[in-house]
């Protein structure tokens, strides 16, 4: 049975470092409809992020209203904020009765943010970029810094009179070297100004064009039908929210057991935006699809899929999933915060150092 884990309507989405008084509302449905909790003996909120589970936190059972319509509000202990970095974070509900333990959701786990608050950092902030796009913009960079002024050429000596020719003289020997001219330098407004920094600066403030805004893509996601029964499930989680009006691309490779229809939405706040370009017939040959939208509304949580009466010996698999934002579909990538590691980060710190910036 498809076990699901949403916000509720009112519900936020994101909580700030050190805030324990924000409180999520979540609602846990089986098969679409609410899960009455009233008989749980315990209920615990796991967390982790894309390294792996962090913690758990027990949900308070004392006030019982709207249990029995699935819903449970979890409000963070301070003790947890204060361990956790700015960032995505993903959550599991684990509900635990005399039946057993049930795990909501089915499929992947529900995203949240923890946002900065202003004591969680000071000054100038850079911006994430890849490190080869770093590296190739560094390189360019060393090769515009001005080296010495050359020396002044000397003044041509006069020219002798023309003797008889005679016999060739022994070769004289060879001069002294001249001195080699100082070393250019520059400062550090002199590197952040150097046209390649204003090329890769460019780069940062546009650096969401071109990136997969969806996590933990590197894994195929493989749904099988239910018959008649309409299904939809969660696919992967986006790495940032994307406001009303936004276009995206969507672009996967799918490929079915046997020749049926799916349609692929992104799940927003108010209920997300159909995709139903994308609704097709799937043989079971891989095909690649790509299609283009316009979102109706905010989008925070990820991507589903939707199934039209998929019989349940079809499964169909997707891969190399990518959701940008503008019209252009690029090749498949993996989204930069699974990219870049500390070893990454610190070579680009002392490659800065190195030429005179400091951060």
């Amino acid at each position: 049975m498809a076990k699901t884990l949403s916000f509720a309507y009112e519900s936020p989405l994101e909580v700030k470092v050190g805030d324990d008084e924000t409180t999520f509302t979540l609602i846990c449905k089986n098969e679409d409809r609410v899960v009455d909790l009233t008989g749980s003996k315990s209920i615990i909120a796991k967390i982790g992020n894309r390294s792996g589970y962090l913690r758990g936190q027990l949900i308070s059972l004392d006030n019982s209203a709207g249990l029995h319509e699935g819903k449970i509000n979890l409000t963070f202990e301070k003790s947890t904020l204060d361990n956790f970095p700015p960032g995505f974070y993903n959550l599991e509900i684990w509900v635990i009765d005399s039946n057993g333990t049930s795990i909501y959701p089915s499929g992947n786990p529900l995203s949240f943010t923890v946002t900065s608050n202003l004591e969680s950092g000071s000054g100038t902030t850079i911006t994430t970029v890849a490190f080869d796009d770093f590296v190739k913009a560094m390189s360019k960079a060393a090769s515009t810094i001005a080296k010495g002024d050359k020396g002044d050429t000397g003044p041509q000596g006069k020219q002798g009179e023309p003797g008889p020719t005679g016999p060739q003289g022994a070769k004289g020997d060879t001069g002294p070297k001249g001195d080699k001219g100082d070393i250019g330098t520059v400062d550090n407004d002199g590197l952040t100004t150097a046209p390649a920094f204003v090329d890769l600066q460019t780069q940062v403030n546009n650096s969401a064009v071109g990136t997969n805004l969806l996590l933990k893509t590197y894994n195929q996601f493989s749904i099988t039908g239910v018959n008649a029964i309409n299904q939809g499930q969660a696919m992967y989680g986006l790495s940032r929210r994307l406001e009303a009006g936004t276009t995206v691309t969507l672009s996967f490779d799918a490929v079915s057991t046997t020749p049926e229809s799916f349609i692929i939405q992104t799940d927003g706040y108010d209920g997300g935006s159909w995709m139903a370009c994308i609704n097709d017939t799937v043989g079971t040959t891989k095909k690649h699809y790509v299609a283009t939208i316009k979102l109706d509304n905010y989008s925070s949580l990820g991507v589903y899929l939707h199934l039209d009466n998929i019989p349940w010996t079809t499964t169909i698999t997707f891969s190399n999933m990518k959701l940008e934002l503008g019209s252009h579909a690029t090749d498949w990538c993996p989204n930069p915060t699974e990219i870049l590691t500390q070893a990454d980060y610190a070579k680009i710190k002392a490659a800065i150092v190195s030429l005179g910036g400091h951060l």
